[in-house]
């Protein structure tokens, strides 16, 4: 397979050409390219395995990147001016290749300059990931959503867990599966403990208020648990089928 990285703000990962988005990937993130498909990229992204298929436009050369976006979205411009011309901006998280350093910018791996006080490198770790998942507090509910544009409940648990370089598969069922371990119904709840249904997780901010992106309220917010497990069950969802300590 040949490794390339998302030249796109975010890239949607399709579960087969002109099919329906499974995943996003953002700027920077390697994929690696079995063949090519009616104008997309078959593959698997390189850091889970997980499989589709991406825009060929949304792909160029990989470059290892050597810093993150740090803020929440960060502009790319033109010039060494925050007055000049914007080509894209980048979202939260997003991975840079800086080939340069000039005053206050650098310069990037397939072009233009960002500003130094808006990235970070990739070495510098988040020591508590919910203090990251909730910099995405009111971000719009999107199935399959893994950026600040838009999430599910997975990719919050996702962005969270990676800003903490935290190994995780990409999907609720997956996490439930291969994260932490399981927690006794009567065990006290903690901070950053991860709360699983069927087809759903959500992360707790304290002993009792959940985090979670959902299609209920079509973005990520606050919840008490016991509301929305309530809830939940009362729309068919079934009952929590466990919680994890990662």
């Amino acid at each position: 397979m040949a490794k390339q990285r998302v030249i796109a703000p975010v890239a949607d990962l399709f579960d087969q050409p002109n099919g329906k988005r499974a995943r996003q990937l953002l700027f920077g993130e390697a994929f690696d390219v079995a063949h090519i498909q009616e104008g997309y990229a078959i593959g698997k992204r390189t850091s889970d395995g997980y499989v589709g298929a991406i825009a060929q436009s949304d792909l160029g050369n990989w470059a290892a990147p050597s810093h993150r976006i740090r803020d929440l979205g960060a502009q790319v411009y033109s010039g060494l001016d925050i007055k000049g011309a914007v080509i894209t901006h980048l979202p939260f998280q997003a991975e840079i290749t800086v080939i340069d350093e000039i005053g206050d910018f650098v310069e990037i791996a397939g072009g233009g300059f960002v500003h130094q006080m808006q990235i970070e490198s990739v070495a510098v770790l988040e020591a508590d990931f919910t203090r990251t998942a909730e910099r995405y507090l009111g971000v719009p509910y999107l199935w399959g959503g893994n950026s600040q544009y838009g999430l599910d409940c997975s990719g919050l648990v996702s962005a969270a867990l990676r800003s903490a370089g935290i190994a995780h598969p990409a999907d609720s069922g997956d996490q439930e599966n291969a994260l932490g371990v399981a927690l006794d119904d009567d065990t006290q709840l903690h901070r950053g403990d991860l709360i699983f249904w069927t087809g759903h997780v959500g992360i707790m901010f304290n002993e009792t208020l959940l985090l979670h992106a959902n299609g209920y309220h079509m973005k990520c917010v606050f919840e008490p648990l016991s509301e929305a497990a309530d809830r939940i069950a009362a729309q068919g969802g079934g009952a929590v089928t466990s919680r994890r300590r990662v």
